[in-house]
Formats: structure tokens, C-alpha cells, sequence
């Protein structure tokens, strides 16, 4: 019959790993050439060699410890511009990308937050009056009791805490660890000399994606929650068996309609 979906292979859906990105080469010669086409490089190495520019080195861990994106930030860039590097799936599966406006760092006792969109969550305010009500001073982790604008720029902290944690908070509570692991002078042969391309990301885990659920050839581009029809929750499909498994003919959804469908990237 149409709607018979037989699976059996769900559980055993093979995960493969996701192209390979940029960060498989050198990124900071790979960003070099893609920006540098007609320009006369020498100019822009001369320039960057003037300025004294710093580069940060900065590592994003998830909830284990390990280290799932490197970047290489330049002294001069605002918080915010770090913030916009980072990817996390959250960010974009599910709702997360009706939240994407608010997000703050913690570092080195000071919340800096992301003011730049008027509808933006602070969520550094309820933090800050969280941290007053159950530490005592002497052992408060704060060391300002008003957050900042991530507008400032790196040089301008008081302090960049080395091999110490630091928090990016999002999605109202998910918080994701970062340190910041090395600082240098730019280098203007080695490392990219176009502003422009910084932060440059160094190093990205590779993600995994499952197959779909239904005929476990195709990889799978929406998940689907709550649906009775389905012995699994959630649920992985590919564009087509979704159609075939959750619509009529006529293109009308099959009833009840009390499930849920997102766009599914990969594993988080």
C-alpha cells in the first residue's frame, strides 16, 4: 500500500561524516587566495605588518571537554564578530532560529552582551541578581555587577583570562565553554593578511548525519516529533518519504495533525 513503510533498518541507519570544509587545508593560505584574485598582495602584507595586529586563538569545547571549533580572532574585532563565527546546531534545528538575537560571554568575571538587535534577551540581568543571591561577595565569580556590550573589542578587555573557562551563553540556557589558548603578532606572510576574513576559523569536529528512517538510502533532511504514525521519537526523513509517508495525494498533511516537523542539519 502507499503508506506501508516498513523499519526495520531504522536503527541501524549508517552515519557518514559531512563534506570537508575549508579547514581541512591551511585556512589562513586558503582565505589568502580566495580574497586575494587581482590585489597586489605585497600591498596588503605591508599594510597588516604596520598595523602590529594581534591574533587570538580561541577554543570552543562542548559539555565533555573536547574541542569542537578553533578560530583565530585579531585583536582589533569587536566580541560580537566572534560570536557570529561560532555554529552550533541549536542555532538553526528546531525553533532555535527564532532566538538567535540574544546570546552574551562570560569572561573573566564580566558578562559582555549582544545589544545589537532591539527585540535582544539579556540574559546576563538575571544572571548577575542569580549569582548576588548565592554567593557571598568574597567568593562572588563576578567581578562587575553591570554586563557590557559585546561591542567592545578584544583589546580593550581588562583582562583575557588564558587557559581559564569562559561561557557563551545562547538559546536562553545552553551554555558552550571556550578559552582563549594563544596570542601572537599577525605574522603578514604566514597568516592571512585581509581583515575581512578574520575570525578565521582553524579546526571544526566533524558532524554526522543519519539516514532516513523510512527507506535508509537517502540521508535525512527533516525530523519529525510526536508522530503516532511513527514507532520512532524522534523520527529522521529524507524530502521524499516524508511526502509519501505523511501526505495524501492530493498534497493535504494526514491527520491528526499533533506532530511536529523541523529541519534536520545532523547530529549536535
Amino acid at each position: 500500500e502507499k503508506d506501508v513503510v516498513v523499519f526495520s533498518g531504522s536503527k541501524n541507519a549508517a552515519h557518514y561524516q559531512l563534506y570537508m570544509n575549508r579547514v581541512a587545508a591551511r585556512p589562513h593560505e586558503w582565505w589568502t587566495n580566495r580574497l586575494a584574485g587581482p590585489k597586489k598582495i605585497a600591498r596588503y602584507r605591508a599594510a597588516m605588518a604596520k598595523a602590529n595586529e594581534v591574533i587570538l586563538t580561541v577554543a570552543v569545547c562542548n559539555g565533555k571537554g573536547n574541542k569542537i571549533e578553533e578560530f583565530d580572532v585579531l585583536g582589533s574585532q569587536r566580541l560580537w564578530e566572534l560570536r557570529d563565527a561560532f555554529y552550533f546546531p541549536s542555532d538553526w534545528m528546531f525553533d532555535g532560529p527564532t532566538r538567535t538575537s540574544s546570546a552574551c560571554f562570560f569572561i573573566d568575571g564580566v558578562f559582555y552582551v549582544d545589544r545589537r538587535r532591539e527585540n535582544h534577551v539579556d540574559y546576563a540581568a538575571g544572571l548577575i541578581e542569580w549569582i548576588q543571591e548565592t554567593q557571598p561577595p568574597e567568593e562572588s565569580m563576578l567581578r562587575s555587577d553591570e554586563a557590557k556590550s559585546m561591542n567592545l573589542r578584544f583589546r580593550d578587555l581588562q583582562n583575557i583570562p588564558f587557559g581559564q573557562k569562559c561561557i557563551y551563553i545562547h538559546q536562553g540556557d545552553l551554555e558552550k565553554n571556550f578559552y582563549f589558548t594563544g596570542m601572537r603578532l599577525l605574522n603578514s606572510h604566514d597568516d592571512c593578511p585581509f581583515r575581512e576574513a578574520y575570525p578565521i576559523l582553524t579546526f571544526m569536529r566533524r558532524w554526522i548525519k543519519r539516514k532516513c528512517y523510512a527507506c535508509v538510502q537517502k540521508y535525512a533532511i527533516w525530523v519529525v516529533v510526536d508522530s503516532p504514525r511513527c514507532p520512532y521519537n524522534p523520527s529522521y526523513w529524507c524530502s521524499d518519504c516524508l511526502q509519501h509517508f505523511f501526505k495524501e495525494e492530493s498534497g493535504e498533511w494526514i491527520g491528526p495533525l499533533d506532530y511536529k516537523i523541523f529541519p534536520y542539519l545532523h547530529e549536535g
